[in-house]
């Protein structure tokens, strides 16, 4: 090894080196690691280093799913023009950004996003979520584009969350042309849950099932 090439991995960040080298493990390899010991044997590390940074590899993974969404609202809030969005607009801004945001690991996304049950995977995600869709359905409520129903107001953030999972598992499958169909897929269930919060209209939900049916019936060639 070079001094050249020493001095690079030197200067790497260690976490972020132990969650590179993790993740490019387990997409060639296609499982986990058989034990954190066998992992940082394999890497060249302490095993005392992973733990420094992770308690687990579900852990590891939970970090990384998490940032997803973090850093998705990162750059929505770095935006000037973001602040003046209704919550229609930003639930939209939130979806695109993030699969573009996801795609450029999209391989983690597709093979390795925990499936339903997995709900430790996916806990810090979901609560980062949360916490975002919380303030866009206050501004909803503000604005009188959602209806304030009381109880059901407050689930009104899960069933966001449920949605976001929805359009996750059906872009996990995608296989359009730069992923047209979870484009449209995010444009027609924000806008019909946005026509649900307001007056429960039937014409997106019509539009949605239309478009649900023709993307899973037609034959590709």
């Amino acid at each position: 090894m070079s001094k050249t090439t020493k001095a690079k991995k030197a200067a790497k960040d260690p976490k972020s080196e132990i969650d590179h080298q993790y993740w490019h493990l387990l997409l060639t390899e296609g499982k986990r690691p058989a034990s954190v010991y066998a992992f940082t044997q394999q890497i060249g590390i302490d095993e005392a280093e992973f733990y420094n940074h992770a308690a687990s590899f579900d852990a590891l993974e939970a970090a990384y799913w998490e940032q997803l969404v973090t850093e998705t609202i990162d750059v929505l809030e770095s935006d000037e023009d973001y602040a003046s969005y209704d919550s229609e607009q930003k639930l939209l801004a939130f979806f695109y950004t993030f699969f573009a945001h996801a795609q450029k690991n999209r391989s983690r996304l597709v093979s390795f996003f925990p499936r339903p049950g997995a709900n430790k995977t996916i806990a810090l995600m979901r609560r980062k979520f949360l916490d975002w869709a919380k303030s866009v359905i206050e501004q909803g409520v503000e604005e009188g584009s959602v209806a304030d129903r009381k109880k059901l107001t407050e689930k009104y953030p899960q069933l966001l969350f449920e949605q976001f999972r929805g359009i996750i598992e059906f872009h996990r499958k995608d296989q359009s042309h730069e992923f047209q169909d979870t484009d449209a897929l995010i444009e027609k269930s924000v806008r019909f849950g946005a026509d649900v919060a307001r007056a429960g209209t039937l014409d997106s939900a019509f539009d949605l099932g239309r478009f649900l049916l023709r993307r899973f019936t037609v034959p590709r060639s």
